[in-house]
């Protein structure tokens, strides 16, 4: 893919044609735009998809102000005004969902669509003390510390054994954060859920929420609980996978985002 930079210091790839219907793609915590290579090439043939790097992430440059939901929501906003686009599709993994979402509620009249990948709810006080946890150690020693811990949460035990080069490219992004912007945007992660909950009547748009049975810290049950939120939208629980569903088996996930997509061109016609 090639690297274009925005005004505000996004570095982004833009792929397809641009009249036709715009897809965003928002990567997670920790990583980049490339977490979405196995999808875009497919995207592209009937879809302009817009994949870039968070501030503070890839590729771009850090945020001016403290990272926040807002601070990447305004990062979002201004890539999409510089480029022209003011109708969107936008899906959004782990964090990305979070970004989607705030979003969503922010500048309800440019998405047309959101889908929501693997993405928190309200956490339990336990799973809440648990990211908390990984946070501090972070913040005190850097991606390195969690890392492995996330490489289990993230992948099943017999794709971790059997894709040691695809292991050891995602664990390459972790590690590539510096570790006081990765401490700064970790803490959206732990603080910002409870500025997407409670979101009914805020989005109306089509929405497709997905996730992973064995996703412990972004479940079924979360899931459930964003949808409920959501009038017009739609739960898809993949069997057998962990945290990085669309990466350890993307061909899955790649039907059912296109298959949201059709929906959503069907319902305009």
């Amino acid at each position: 893919m090639k690297n274009y930079m925005s005004n505000n210091g996004t570095s982004y790839s833009l792929l397809g044609t641009k009249s036709r219907p715009v897809v965003v793609l928002i990567h997670g915590l920790g990583l980049n735009k490339n977490l979405w290579s196995y999808h875009v090439d497919k995207l592209k043939e009937n879809y302009c998809v817009l994949s870039y790097d968070l501030f503070g992430h890839g590729l771009s440059r850090r945020s001016k102000e403290d990272p926040s939901l807002l601070t990447f929501t305004e990062q979002l906003y201004s890539l999409l005004i510089e480029l022209q686009f003011s109708k969107v599709i936008i899906m959004g993994f782990s964090l990305g969902g979070m970004i989607a979402r705030h979003f969503c509620k922010t500048h309800t009249s440019m998405v047309k669509g959101l889908a929501i990948l693997n993405s928190p709810y309200k956490r339990t006080s336990l799973a809440q003390d648990a990211v908390l946890k990984r946070y501090y150690q972070v913040k005190e020693y850097g991606p390195s510390a969690t890392i492995d811990d996330a490489i289990t949460r993230w992948f099943t035990v017999k794709f971790t054994k059997n894709n040691e080069r695809k292991i050891d490219l995602v664990r390459s992004w972790v590690l590539a954060n510096d570790t006081d912007i990765y401490s700064k945007n970790y803490k959206v992660l732990v603080d910002g859920v409870t500025e997407v909950i409670g979101l009914e009547e805020m989005i109306q748009c089509p929405t497709l929420v997905v996730t992973a049975d064995q996703d412990y810290g972004n479940g079924p049950e979360m899931a459930r609980s964003i949808a409920a939120e959501i009038a017009n939208s739609k739960v898809v629980i993949i069997n057998g996978l962990r945290h990085m569903a669309l990466f350890e088996r993307p061909q899955e996930m790649y039907e059912h985002l296109n298959n949201f997509l059709a929906m959503i061109q069907l319902e305009e016609r």
